[in-house]
């Protein structure tokens, strides 16, 4: 048997990404969750999506980032004026190093194969159970809406539910956990999106522990800009241990 973690908010850092693998000494009996936002800012996410594809035993949840990624991508055309808002959106958010390396440097079918590839990651897992202990993984923020236990959701599967596509994606995407909400209904949620720096002054940036909640985002966006206070963390699910990569 083998081990469960959860990393979030990679953003293109791949050499601290094989770094924390080697770390917790990855192999093919474990199991990695990333909570999204792998791409921008940093040189790499592109490389990052590329090698989870290959590997059978890492899923990728969607983050807001690569939501900006998709509504760019999927577009029929590339250009006119809902082009240049989506574009704009993106890039504002650190999302030129990506496109970039999107349009320029992969061929059409490489392009094709992430799209489908990032429209099949699921936008949350709530039932993921690990030694008799219940996780909910999700990026951004539990969706407060229908429970939706019984399948994943996916952007694909959004088509199906359209009466609350919008407001869920919205939720566990892009809203913040304010630090004060309280998730105590037997599992324990775990979260990126928001540095952890926002919750605790402790640097450099370490896992925050909220009322049922973890928030294991240490800042490599920070990290990809150069500043030495973010770092990249990883939680093994089995017994709550703390790894750490600068």
């Amino acid at each position: 048997m083998g081990y469960t973690y959860v990393m979030s908010d990679l953003h293109g850092l791949y050499k601290e990404y094989l770094q924390m693998l080697e770390q917790i000494q990855f192999s093919e009996q474990d199991k990695l969750y990333v909570l999204g936002d792998v791409i921008d800012r940093g040189p790499d996410g592109i490389r990052l999506l590329q090698d989870f594809m290959q590997r059978d035993n890492v899923v990728l949840l969607l983050g807001n980032h690569e939501d900006m990624m998709l509504a760019v991508v999927t577009l029929e055309e590339f250009s006119g004026e809902e082009y240049e808002r989506r574009m704009f959106h993106w890039s504002q958010n650190g999302g030129d190093v990506t496109a970039h390396d999107f349009f320029c440097n992969l061929n059409y079918k490489e392009q094709a194969r992430l799209i489908t590839y990032l429209e099949s990651c699921p936008l949350f897992l709530p039932d993921v159970r690990v030694n008799g202990k219940q996780f909910y993984l999700v990026h951004a923020h539990p969706y407060t809406g229908k429970a939706w236990t019984d399948k994943t959701i996916t952007t694909e599967s959004l088509a199906d539910i359209p009466e609350e596509a919008e407001t869920l994606k919205k939720q566990v995407l892009w809203e913040r956990i304010d630090g004060t909400e309280c998730f105590d209904e037997g599992s324990t949620v775990v979260f990126g999106h928001t540095p952890t720096i926002h919750y605790q002054e402790q640097l450099p940036m370490a896992f925050w522990h909220g009322s049922g909640c973890i928030n294991i985002d240490c800042g490599c966006a920070y990290l990809a800009r150069g500043r030495n206070e973010g770092r990249l963390g990883c939680l093994r699910l089995e017994d709550g241990a703390e790894f750490y990569q600068v």
